[in-house]
């Protein structure tokens, strides 16, 4: 089912339409990922994680509390892991 529609210039460059930037919360200058599933497209905002994907990756055990330093540091790593293979 399809929301919106958008052109793609000669140089590759695609823009979002504003109905569906309002729908998304997007907002000029975010970072928005662009995947494969089944085939299929998929394109998302970047920089959302879940609380268990943050507890993941900081290996924060049940019942244990970590810094805010601690905190951001895992998540730096995570994203520069993520984003290694660019």
């Amino acid at each position: 089912m399809s929301i919106a529609q958008s052109k793609i210039t000669a140089q590759g460059q695609v823009s979002i339409p504003v109905s569906v930037m309002r729908q998304f919360g997007l907002a000029p200058g975010e970072i928005i990922n662009w995947m494969t599933l089944e085939g299929h497209l998929i394109i998302e905002k970047a920089g959302q994680y879940l609380l268990a994907d943050v507890q993941e990756v900081i290996k924060l055990p049940k019942g244990l509390c970590k810094s805010d330093g601690e905190i951001r540091e895992g998540i730096k790593a995570r994203i520069r892991t993520k984003h290694a293979g660019r």
